[in-house]
């Protein structure tokens, strides 16, 4: 009877020997296959993508405020230019001519045309003649002067009439006179006048008056000022006129006129 006892025990203790060398190779043989184990699973991702419908619902609502409804950031301030200084008006140049007295003389030539008389030729009797002039104005704004003029003209013999003998011829009246610019020391300038004429032919059978008007006395200059009282420069200046029933009569002049201003500019 002890003898199977002991048969069984041995058996058992070998049957477990057996089981136990039978689970130790399969524990061992799993570890080493866990550790390739995520290579295969790569491949499956985007199935295993799909989170579980709590989590998708708290995702999604975390993620749509920030694609649906920007943060406010405040108010957006856009930069403006500073304000510009207010700029103060460009005063006028000083005024040079209102209140001043200009006196002006010239000297030049002068040629005439037209009629004395009826039948009777300007140029049939006067030759070319010297021309002196002088006017007196005053400055009543910066750009206009108003006065009186005065004229002289010397007549030469002209040429092709023997009894002839010159003559002279003098001339008055008021003008106005417009000058351009301000501040610099050349002037120009232009006038318009009026006024009367008496003119004397010389023959050798003596002298024979004419007594008319200037109807338009135009002129044209420019004078330079080297200072402030004393200046100069070139005139030319034409005038139309009449005898009484003779007709008309003009002429034409150019010089250097001589200006003095005062108080000076």
């Amino acid at each position: 009877m002890r003898t199977p006892v002991a048969l069984r025990v041995t058996l058992g203790l070998v049957f477990l020997a057996q089981f136990a060398s039978a689970e130790t190779p399969a524990s061992a043989s799993t570890e080493p296959s866990a550790a390739p184990s995520p290579a295969p699973s790569a491949a499956p991702a985007p199935s295993a993508a799909p989170a579980p419908e709590g989590a998708s619902a708290e995702t999604a609502g975390s993620a749509a405020p920030s694609v649906a409804h920007p943060v406010d950031a405040g108010p957006v301030v856009i930069p403006v230019e500073p304000e510009q200084p207010a700029l103060e008006p460009i005063p006028s140049a000083r005024d040079t001519l209102g209140g001043h007295f200009v006196i002006g003389a010239s000297a030049g030539a002068k040629w005439q045309f037209g009629s004395l008389e009826q039948d009777r030729k300007l140029n049939d009797a006067l030759g070319t003649a010297l021309a002196l002039n002088l006017d007196l104005g005053f400055g009543v704004s910066r750009n206009v002067v108003i006065g009186a003029w005065g004229a002289f003209d010397d007549h030469s013999t002209p040429s092709g009439c023997s009894s002839c003998e010159g003559g002279k011829s003098f001339a008055g009246g008021p003008f106005v006179r417009y000058h351009l610019v301000q501040g610099t020391r050349f002037d120009p300038w232009g006038s318009l006048a009026v006024g009367l004429r008496s003119t004397t032919v010389d023959s050798r059978g003596g002298s024979k008056d004419y007594f008319g008007v200037d109807i338009l006395k135009l002129s044209l200059g420019g004078d330079w000022y080297p200072t402030s009282n004393f200046g100069f420069g070139p005139y030319v200046a034409f005038d139309w006129g009449t005898y009484g029933s003779s007709g008309g009569h003009t002429g034409l002049s150019t010089g250097l006129r001589l200006v003095l201003d005062l108080p000076g500019k």
